[in-house]
């Protein structure tokens, strides 16, 4: 309901995800109980590298002067996985301060997520899914100074049940992706609850909007003067000013890439257009949760979800997939008894959603046309290489009680989750 003397206005709630995993290397059957580290450290260092010089910093340079420009009515919110801050913290530490520089301005909002953009809340362990829920919010509210009131999943993944459990952490609200699967005749431009977590507002990602904005920056032959471009900025403002939120969610990477001037060009002119429309506005989650309520109730018996290339009712997934889960996941009681801190680092990696959509046809890499610079050439490749780490990984765990040393081999956070940031925040 809206509040009284409240404006008639379509706020606009814009969302950038910035999502990096950690890759694997090649682990073959013969490699496994020797001590050899799962990821691949070079990859890792160079992709992240130029994911922060390409993306990142141009990114985060050009919202600055954006929002300033726009005297503050431009308002953005981040959702920054938890493998993407910690590779951040590996090789590109200085990425901190620019996204700091960027919320210190005041129009920034940090949604909440799980440590390892994990899958962890398609299985059965409750209580590791609240674990890692708490961890990724302690971390944003150090790193940032911020508590999240947004929680976003991991691609978006929602049921009844993930509600609940969400709900149960504290959150007042949560975003995912507005389907037909659940909305059915209803529009994704209104807050909505779920009977099964009553104290939990449901954001809810407007498809054909987001989905275009997307397209129209992915384009190879992109261009300012092309109809594309125009027809999205009359989608944009023929939104229904009654409809109180519009939330576009994509992807951070969008902005750059080819022709990023012109992509910039772009995307300022559409923050400008809908600042000039009388009926629209940009507004943050927690200013949408104060000021709305929910107009009725969404029901997902079946997880749905958003991942770009991957239908929205993608998951649990195909026999692979849900067999790599399920044995992923059947290891979590000696993980939780083991005291070694590597074990646990590895154990929140294997979770991250990525590894599981190698196990599709739908993987990019494999479309005709593709090249992939990785070691994964197919579905195939990638079960089998994960069960080969988790083959090792489990073996691990069986010897791990006779030794009090650690396996430095496979540490993979070279900086431990909070080391040195005091530091950084100080300079």
């Amino acid at each position: 309901m809206i509040h009284q003397n409240q404006p008639i206005m379509n706020n606009i709630c814009l969302y950038f995800q910035i999502h990096h995993p950690f890759s694997f290397q090649t682990f073959r059957y013969f490699d496994t109980g020797i001590n050899k580290t799962y990821y691949d450290h070079l990859r890792n260092e160079k992709e992240i590298r130029e994911f922060t010089k390409k993306c990142i910093f141009p990114g985060n340079n050009f919202l600055l002067n954006l929002i300033k420009q726009t005297k503050g009515e431009l308002k953005i919110t981040f959702y920054i996985s938890g493998t993407a801050l910690d590779l951040f913290l590996m090789y590109a530490p200085e990425v901190l301060n620019s996204i700091r520089k960027l919320s210190d301005y005041g129009n920034i909002e940090f949604a909440g997520g799980t440590s390892s953009h994990s899958i962890v809340s398609l299985s059965d362990q409750k209580e590791e899914f609240k674990k890692q829920i708490n961890r990724y919010y302690e971390r944003i509210e150090y790193l940032f100074d911020q508590k999240p009131q947004l929680f976003i999943n991991s691609d978006l993944l929602y049921s009844d049940e993930i509600s609940g459990i969400v709900a149960e952490t504290g959150y007042p609200a949560m975003l995912t992706n507005g389907t037909q699967k659940i909305l059915q005749w209803r529009s994704p431009n209104y807050m909505y609850s779920n009977s099964h977590a009553k104290g939990i507002r449901l954001f809810l990602r407007n498809e054909e909007i987001s989905t275009s904005l997307s397209a129209i920056l992915a384009d190879k032959d992109f261009s300012l003067k092309s109809g594309y471009t125009n027809e999205y900025y009359k989608l944009i403002k023929t939104l229904p000013p009654e409809e109180p939120v519009t939330n576009i969610y994509f992807d951070y990477n969008s902005l750059s890439g080819p022709k990023t001037k012109e992509k910039f060009s772009f995307f300022k002119k559409l923050v400008f257009n809908i600042l000039d429309n009388h009926n629209q506005r940009f507004s943050l989650p927690s200013e949408i949760i104060g000021q709305f309520g929910p107009v009725g109730n969404l029901s997902a018996t079946d997880p749905v979800c958003w991942k770009e290339h991957f239908h929205p009712d993608y998951y649990p997934g195909n026999d692979m997939q849900k067999d790599a889960i399920s044995q992923l996941f059947n290891l979590a009681k000696k993980v939780n008894s083991s005291p070694d801190y590597n074990i646990k680092t590895d154990w929140q990696y294997l979770q991250s959603t990525d590894h599981f959509h190698q196990m599709d046809d739908n993987y990019p890499f494999y479309q005709p046309g593709q090249f992939s610079t990785g070691n994964i050439k197919s579905k195939y490749d990638a079960y089998i290489n994960y069960m080969n780490i988790l083959d090792d990984f489990r073996r691990r765990l069986r010897i791990e009680p006779k030794s009090k040393k650690t396996n430095q081999v496979n540490m993979t956070q070279k900086v431990p989750a909070n080391s040195n940031i005091k530091e950084q925040k100080g300079k």
